[in-house]
């Protein structure tokens, strides 16, 4: 073997070992923990999400909020169209991520939800409800509208939410992740152009 093909060898060997480092790891949530009162408000141009993750704040997610460590909930959202036999292809994808620091000079929660990224809204708060409140529900998030959606209208909607609970050796991410939550979507035919 050449000195290029141990080169070779070696780099992927890294390529590896580093993409599992960079995976995090999943273990069970906990006992409760789920997405739960799924709701979907089918406007006529707009179709908004309801839900709210429940039982997420363990003692381990609870001592990390109050040591001033930066907590994320990531919640996924997913449009699909069913197809038997086969892969659903997902329609709508968002993620809509809910960010707590703890400031232990003032006592107040710094709070922050992005969706897809982009942040939408901040907030500021000396009460633990109103924290918890706010990185566990969703309300009347608009996905798309619902005449762009292809398919068959055999459709469904369906979340789940990840939590980042601590870090292993520093910088490898230790998370839990609920099951997800279905509700099938009900789309009225558009109606033909006259």
């Amino acid at each position: 073997m050449g000195t290029r093909s141990l080169v070779w060898l070696a780099a992927a060997l890294l390529a590896w070992l580093a993409a599992i480092c960079a995976a995090p790891a999943l273990e069970n949530p906990p006992e409760g923990a789920e997405v739960r009162d799924l709701q979907v408000e089918n406007a006529p141009h707009d179709l908004f999400v309801t839900f709210h993750l429940t039982k997420a704040f363990s003692q381990e997610i609870s001592e990390q909020i109050e040591s001033g460590l930066p907590v994320t909930f990531n919640h996924f959202v997913e449009v699909l169209n069913r197809r038997p036999a086969w892969f659903d292809p997902t329609l709508v994808k968002k993620v809509i991520s809910t960010t707590v620091t703890y400031d232990t000079l003032t006592r107040q929660y710094r709070l922050t939800r992005a969706v897809n990224n982009e942040t939408v809204e901040t907030a500021v708060s000396d009460k633990r409800e109103e924290m918890e409140r706010f990185m566990t529900s969703v309300d009347r998030l608009r996905l798309c509208d619902p005449a762009d959606l292809p398919g068959d209208r055999a459709l469904y909607l369906r979340v789940k939410a990840r939590v980042q609970k601590r870090f292993v050796f520093f910088f490898i991410p230790w998370n839990f992740e609920t099951s997800w939550a279905r509700v099938g979507l009900r789309i009225p035919e558009s109606p033909p152009a006259p």
